[in-house]
C-alpha cells in the first residue's frame, strides 16, 4: 500500500493557479508597450544620459536642471524639466554612454544591465521566469539604472564565498546610488562580512577619488546642494508623488507631513539585522535591504520595484508551502499600479510577514523545508 497521500484540493490548483497569475503578468508586461502612446521609451534614461553628455560638455552645468533638460531636447513642452541627480562617481559609467545617440545607448544599456540583472536575480535563487513580473518591463520602458544596481547588490549578497568580489559590487552599486544601500552597513555587521565591509568602502572611496581626480570637486558639492531641489521638483508633481513608493510621498500624497515616515527608520534597522543576522534566504535579504530603505527615504519611484521581482518570484515557486495562495496574492497585489504606489510596495513587504506568521489548521500542515524550493 502506497503510503504517499492524496493531493489536496489546495495542492491540485496551485499549477494552473500558477500558470493564470504567470500569463497575467506576461499580459501586464506586453501592455507595458502602450506607453509609447505617452512618452518615448527610455525617457529616464535619457536624464542619465545628458549627465555623460554634461560631464563631456560642461560640468559646471551638472547639476542645472534646465540645461541638462535642454541637453536631452525631449518634445515635451516648456518647463518639463528631467535633471541628473545622480552623484559625480556615477559619471565614471554613464560618460562613455553620451559617445553615442542616446537611443543607441539607451537599448544597449537596457540590454546589457537587464541581461546583468536576470543572471544576478538567478544566482540569488530567483527562477528563471521572474523577468515576467510586469514592473521588469516597466524598468527596461524607462532606462533607469534599476537593472545595474539591483545585479550588483544581489550578485553581492549571493557571492558570499567571494569577499572581496562581493565588496567591489556593492562598492559600484553605492557609488551610483548611495541611499540606496543605506542598511548595508547594517547587514554586513550583522553577517560578520568584514573583508566585504572593507572592500566595500575601499571601492566606494577609489570611486569617489577618480571621479574627483577626473570632474573636480566642485561637481560633488553641487551635488549635495541639487538634492533639496531635486526633492522640491518631486514633491511639487502630484502625479510624480502618486507613482513613488515610499511612506514618506504617501503621506505627502495624502497631504500629511512626510517626515512622520522616519519614525520607521529604527523598526527598518531592527529588521534588516534580525534578517541578516539569522541568516534568512536571499528571497528575505533583499526585500529587507531594499525594503528597509524604502521605507526611509523620501522619494523613490515605482520602477524601483523591479528590485523585487526575484525575491517575489522565489516565493511564488514555493508551491508545496501551505501559505502559497497568501504569496500569490501579495505578488498579484503588487503588480496592480495604485495611487499612492506605497501600497504595492506595502504588498512586496508583506511577503517575509506571511511566512513568518502561524498557519491556519485548515490550510494544512508545515511542509518540511526540503520541500520548500528557494528557502
Amino acid at each position: 500500500m502506497s503510503l504517499t497521500s492524496a493531493p489536496t484540493l489546495r495542492e491540485r490548483l496551485t499549477t494552473p493557479v500558477l500558470l493564470a497569475v504567470l500569463l497575467g503578468f506576461l499580459a501586464l508586461s506586453l501592455g507595458t508597450l502602450n506607453l509609447l502612446k505617452l512618452q518615448p521609451a527610455g525617457v529616464d534614461f535619457a536624464g542619465l544620459w545628458a549627465g555623460g553628455k554634461a560631464a563631456l560638455t560642461d560640468i559646471g552645468k551638472l547639476y542645472d536642471f534646465h540645461y541638462v533638460s535642454e541637453l536631452q531636447g525631449w518634445p515635451l513642452g516648456p518647463g518639463k524639466l528631467r535633471p541628473y541627480a545622480y552623484p559625480p562617481s556615477a559619471l565614471l559609467l554613464l560618460t562613455p554612454f553620451a559617445l553615442a545617440p542616446w537611443n543607441l545607448s539607451y537599448i544597449v544599456w537596457t540590454l546589457a544591465t537587464g541581461a546583468f540583472f536576470v543572471w544576478a536575480g538567478v544566482k540569488a535563487g530567483a527562477p528563471k521566469w521572474f523577468p515576467l513580473i510586469p514592473w521588469v518591463a516597466f524598468a527596461a520602458f524607462c532606462g533607469q539604472a534599476t537593472f545595474l544596481l539591483g545585479g550588483l547588490v544581489m550578485a553581492g549578497l549571493a557571492l558570499t564565498s567571494s569577499p572581496i568580489i562581493a565588496g567591489v559590487l556593492f562598492g559600484c552599486a553605492a557609488a551610483m546610488k548611495p541611499q540606496l544601500l543605506m542598511l548595508l552597513p547594517l547587514a554586513l555587521i550583522a553577517e560578520r562580512r568584514w573583508t566585504t565591509i572593507v572592500a566595500t568602502g575601499v571601492t566606494g572611496l577609489v570611486l569617489c577619488a577618480v571621479s574627483a581626480a577626473v570632474f573636480g570637486l566642485q561637481p560633488w558639492f553641487e551635488w549635495l546642494g541639487a538634492l533639496s531641489r531635486f526633492e522640491y521638483l518631486v514633491s511639487h508633481a502630484r502625479l510624480l508623488v502618486a507613482n513613488a513608493i515610499t511612506p514618506y510621498a504617501a503621506l505627502t500624497y495624502w497631504r500629511q507631513e512626510g517626515s512622520w515616515a522616519l519614525l520607521l527608520a529604527p523598526g527598518a534597522a531592527l529588521w534588516v539585522w534580525l534578517t541578516f543576522r539569522r541568516g534568512a534566504d536571499l528571497s528575505d535579504k533583499i526585500i529587507a535591504l531594499f525594503g528597509g530603505a524604502f521605507l526611509i527615504s523620501p522619494y523613490a519611484m515605482n520602477y524601483e520595484l523591479a528590485l523585487f521581482a526575484p525575491a517575489t518570484a522565489a516565493y511564488l515557486a514555493r508551491t508545496r508551502d501551505p501559505r502559497w495562495p497568501a504569496y500569490a496574492a501579495a505578488a498579484v497585489l503588487q503588480a496592480i499600479v495604485l495611487h499612492p504606489a506605497f501600497f504595492s510596495l506595502a504588498a512586496t513587504l508583506s511577503l517575509p510577514l506571511l511566512k513568518a506568521l502561524p498557519l491556519p489548521p485548515f490550510l494544512g500542515r508545515e511542509p518540511e523545508a526540503s520541500l520548500i524550493r528557494n528557502g
